[in-house]
């Protein structure tokens, strides 16, 4: 190898260290978003119970529910940005992995089809569908909650 070889070795070998730890932090951030998302809404919800034990109930009853919609349409929108972000990862590992020469990476191995696209009942044991169904579950409430302080004197 010359020595322009070997300086892009070292790049590609520091960069895909760099890649492995946003890899990582992004895999982290979507556990951390979904615990402060299951933190703010039980908050919320505390708040819109205690709203509804008022004699007669104020108009909190409405706002609350409108400001839980809100905060979980930017989760929706956090959470897409936070898989893009985790997929861009994976697929520059893979390209790293392959300039490295390293036919069995970490990379290559996370995303071989099984992993990525489960088929059958397994697509439904993924980080993306079980956060995505709590996260559903708990907007649905909020719209219920709110039709319901709509139609409730």
């Amino acid at each position: 190898m010359n020595e322009g070889q070997l300086d892009n070795q070292e790049n590609y070998r520091t960069e895909y260290k760099e890649v492995a730890t946003n890899h990582r932090f992004y895999a982290s951030l979507r556990f951390i978003v979904a615990a402060f998302t299951a933190t703010i809404q039980s908050a919320l919800f505390t708040l819109y119970n205690q709203t509804l034990q008022q004699s007669p109930p104020r108009g909190h009853a409405i706002i609350i529910p409108i400001i839980g919609i809100i905060i979980m349409i930017a989760i929706f929108a956090i959470e897409s940005r936070n898989i893009s972000l985790f997929r861009a990862m994976m697929r520059r590992g893979k390209e790293l992995e392959f300039n490295l020469g390293l036919i069995d990476g970490q990379f290559i191995r996370l995303g071989e089809p099984e992993l990525v696209k489960p088929k059958g009942w397994k697509k439904f044991l993924t980080h993306t569908w079980g956060i995505g169904s709590i996260y559903c579950m708990i907007f649905a409430l909020w719209i219920l909650l709110l039709t319901l302080s709509f139609t409730n004197p």
